[in-house]
């Protein structure tokens, strides 16, 4: 939800999500998503994790939030808050 506005998540793109919430201002490696939201046994690679961060951007951008998902280039993702 951003406002009055709301979306849908699939079950990986909460999970996903999730994770962010959880642990703000940390870092999350691909590895470390795929573990957690795919399981360790999955065959999941990294494209997976590049297209649900794509599909999450997308949502949060339609929401008009001023959150976004920002690359750490070789390291991971994270959650952070734009300023105007």
């Amino acid at each position: 939800m951003c406002g009055e506005e709301s979306m849908h998540l699939s079950y990986k793109e909460f999970e996903v999500m999730r994770i962010f919430l959880s642990n703000p201002n940390i870092t999350v490696t691909k590895e470390s998503l795929i573990i957690n939201v795919w399981g360790i046994d999955s065959e999941a690679e990294d494209n997976n994790v590049e297209a649900y961060i794509s599909f999450l951007r997308k949502k949060l951008k339609f929401l008009s939030s001023k959150v976004t998902i920002m690359n750490l280039q070789k390291i991971g993702y994270r959650l952070e808050v734009m300023l105007c």
